[in-house]
């Protein structure tokens, strides 16, 4: 099996992953699992027909008599030509000829399936409802120009319009009573040097109270561009869920159909279980910090991952730091330095781990080490590896953690927090900045 996560998060990520995160979430690696239904957004071809149809009734009862007369008129010219024709054309000649009466006898239309009125638009635009598997919102996507409704994002969802200049998001972070204004900036990162337009109350389609902000972040004085945003904050149970849509500024005005679209109906869930920097999804049970940019994968990529196999990649702004890969497999296969070395291989395409043994207890469950090192770019980044079977659930777990100095200290929380059966978990403690629990 080639490598899952190579072409989208592979080595590369390690430097540029804040890129190729993006662009993974947004260019639909999962297949659309968690689409609710297809809708189309302008009307379908055979009711613009009908109307089109409508419209012309009257002038069509007018020239219908005198069409019919002509008609006849016509057909017994041409039956009479054609008896002298045929007598003097050889076969070849003869079936050419009768393509061709066909064909003029047919308005010369070689399309059955061709609309009737060539200026009636076809429904190309369709919605598409995304709904978040982790935290039960919803959101519609209008294609064009948001064609891509999948995301691996968990915590962060992306959806990228086809151009790559507009993009429609979704963040869910632990309420902690800040101000819209101020909670907006810090999970976006947005300095104290970007101006807020507007800032205004709203409503959110399903009656959570919220606040409407608008802003612009112009990068042109960089090479980039003038960039136009606009965002709803709402809190349900302790939870506040930023949905922001921008463009760059001269591809706005076409766009906002499809943003306002976005923010309208964007449906919260009546209570949310799920919480930022906890993933419990699966029957198994780890904290990762809120600081990480956390995705899930199936294996393959491509695929949507579930109960018997799935990655769980963890990465900052500027590298990768995590990948949790699992896999249903019988107690008797399970051999733990064969675990680090294929998942090591499938999930970031590396080989040569070294000084492979046996590490502390996960979970109760014993567990083997490895450890290599691997050239990116000018610098070096050292791998930990981990692995461990989980008799609860009968699935097979390894760990990849990168660190250009000591991967170890982001591992240990990870590993101290890893249940294999979610239910002995306790879901209600704290995860802090750093991924450690108190």
């Amino acid at each position: 099996m080639k490598p899952v996560l190579a072409r989208g998060i592979g080595l590369a990520a390690i430097t540029i992953a804040a890129l190729i995160g993006l662009i993974a979430t947004a260019c639909g690696s999962n297949p659309n699992e968690n689409v609710q239904a297809n809708e189309y957004f302008r009307p379908a071809i055979e009711q613009q027909q009908q109307t089109a149809a409508q419209s012309g009734q009257d002038d069509a009862e007018q020239q219908s008599a005198a069409q019919s007369q002509r008609q006849s008129q016509d057909q017994a010219q041409q039956q009479s030509a054609q008896t002298q024709t045929e007598q003097d054309q050889p076969p070849q000649e003869q079936a050419e000829a009768d393509a061709e009466q066909q064909s003029a006898q047919s308005g010369g239309n070689d399309d059955a399936d061709a609309p009737s009125d060539p200026g009636i638009e076809t429904a190309d635009d369709i919605i598409r409802r995304y709904s978040s598997p982790t935290y039960g919102y919803s959101i519609e996507l209008i294609c064009s120009p948001f064609c891509d409704a999948s995301s691996n994002g968990i915590d962060r969802v992306t959806f990228l319009s086809e151009s790559g200049r507009a993009l429609i998001g979704v963040n869910a972070v632990v309420d902690s009573g800040q101000d819209p204004e101020a909670l907006l900036r810090e999970t976006l990162n947005l300095p104290d040097t970007i101006q807020i337009v507007s800032r205004d109350p709203a409503t959110m389609l399903t009656g959570e109270a919220a606040e409407r902000i608008v802003w612009e972040e112009d990068r042109r004085a960089t090479g980039g561009f003038l960039v136009r945003w606009q965002a709803y904050v709402t809190v349900v149970d302790q939870i506040a869920f930023i949905i922001r849509a921008g463009a760059v500024a001269e591809d706005y005005e076409s766009l906002e159909p499809a943003f306002e679209r976005a923010l309208s109906t964007f449906i919260l869930p009546l209570e949310v279980e799920a919480r930022p920097g906890v993933y419990d999804r699966f029957g198994f049970f780890v904290r990762y910090s809120t600081a990480d940019f956390a995705q899930e994968f199936g294996q393959p990529a491509l695929n949507p991952p579930n109960e018997d196999s799935g990655i769980l990649v963890l990465q900052t702004e500027t590298a990768l730091r995590a990948v949790l890969v699992w896999q249903a497999l019988g107690q008797a296969f399970y051999d733990g330095d064969t675990a680090l070395e294929r998942t090591l291989a499938e999930t970031l395409g590396l080989s040569g781990l070294f000084d492979l043994r046996d590490g502390d207890p996960v979970d109760g469950q014993p567990s083997r080490i490895g450890l290599m090192q691997t050239q990116i770019g000018e610098g070096t980044v050292q791998v930990r590896s981990y692995a461990w079977y989980c008799v609860d659930g009968g699935r097979e777990f390894a760990l990849h953690v990168l660190d250009p100095e000591d991967p170890e200290p982001i591992a240990l929380p990870l590993l101290g927090s890893f249940r294999c059966n979610a239910d002995t978990a306790e879901p209600n403690e704290e995860t802090d900045a750093e991924g450690e629990s108190p």
